[in-house]
């Protein structure tokens, strides 16, 4: 257990905690949107394991991995919690005054899923919203 700050501040560090995997897994789906329109399928296992051994490794891309290559993505953390908390966290951002615009896209990305059907999904599919907004180019593989 780790005290953060006085009352309100764990929630603070939480709502931060949510952002950071929402923004986490959207570039990890435009990466794998980039990789597919340029390499192989049979590449991108690969391709993964230098990313994830360098700067770019991450909790999210360890634990999404397979959800990533696969194109599978069976409820863990819902989009539909994702989003509610994306929703608290923007709206704390207008409150507070704050210019956060790449919370506000992540989050906008989170609704968009939600909105399609896919709140019981898992928020690694961000991925699949980003391939259907390049037009799936890993598909005619």
């Amino acid at each position: 257990m780790v005290h953060v700050g006085g009352p309100g501040a764990g929630q603070v560090v939480k709502a931060a905690n949510q952002l950071v995997v929402a923004g986490n897994l959207q570039i990890l789906a435009e990466a794998m949107v980039f990789l597919r329109a340029h390499l192989a399928d049979d590449d991108l296992p690969a391709a993964l394991d230098v990313i994830g051994a360098g700067l770019a490794g991450s909790t999210a891309l360890n634990r999404k991995r397979q959800a990533l290559l696969t194109r599978q993505h069976p409820a863990g953390f819902r989009v539909a919690l994702h989003d509610k908390d994306m929703a608290i966290i923007t709206g704390a951002v207008r409150q507070s005054g704050l210019a956060l615009p790449a919370t506000a896209v992540v989050s906008s990305m989170l609704a968009a899923l939600k909105a399609r059907g896919g709140g019981e999904l898992d928020h690694s599919a961000l991925a699949q919203l980003a391939a259907e907004l390049n037009g799936d180019p890993g598909e005619s593989r």
